[in-house]
């Protein structure tokens, strides 16, 4: 039976080197970590633009792999407790996927995640999903395609404004990470 990393060089997918280092091997079968849940990856996303679409197939993807990852609509559990079982999967993975899209900035969720990723200091492939990585940084300067969700996230007075600049923040920081830009016929 090969490896997973083998079965890694096999794919055709740019980013797919970035599991070499965390494939697990096919002879271990006990968790890297003794943390639970333990995943190798944590996909961060927005739901209503690629969470059927590319988040579901980059989960196939790497489960097919052998890598244990985080999906929210495929790990998550009747009764689980939302901000607690999302910060346990995002502090036990190994590798971060944030997959930025048009309308990533109107959540949250999404930027939350995002700040707590890059304060774990754990690597992070950023995916940008009809998405320019300039965008993320122009929202600190007030232009570009997510000054409309800060406007609203500011308009609607729920999270401070130390809040909102973390996030700015945090979109401005990763945008200087390599990630892998997709361009679709949509």
């Amino acid at each position: 039976m090969a490896s997973a990393s083998s079965a890694v060089s096999k794919r055709k997918v740019d980013f797919m080197g970035a599991f070499d280092d965390i494939a697990p091997s096919a002879s271990t079968s006990a968790p890297k970590c003794m943390q639970k849940p333990c995943y190798d990856v944590f996909i961060n996303h927005r739901g209503t633009d690629v969470k059927y679409t590319l988040a579901s197939v980059l989960y196939g993807i790497l489960t097919g792999m052998s890598l244990s990852v985080f999906l929210d609509s495929q790990e998550l559990e009747y009764g689980d407790f939302l901000p607690r079982t999302i910060e346990a999967a995002m502090a036990s993975a190994l590798l971060h996927i944030a997959i930025f899209s048009k309308s990533y900035a109107e959540s949250p969720w999404c930027l939350a995640e995002l700040s707590f990723m890059l304060k774990s200091g754990g690597k992070i492939i950023p995916i940008f999903y009809h998405v320019d990585p300039s965008d993320l940084k122009w929202v600190h300067q007030g232009k570009g395609m997510y000054v409309e969700a800060f406007r609203e996230h500011e308009r609607k007075g729920r999270y401070s404004p130390e809040q909102l600049q973390e996030w700015k923040s945090a979109l401005y920081n990763v945008s200087f990470y390599t990630g892998q830009i997709i361009r679709t016929n949509e």
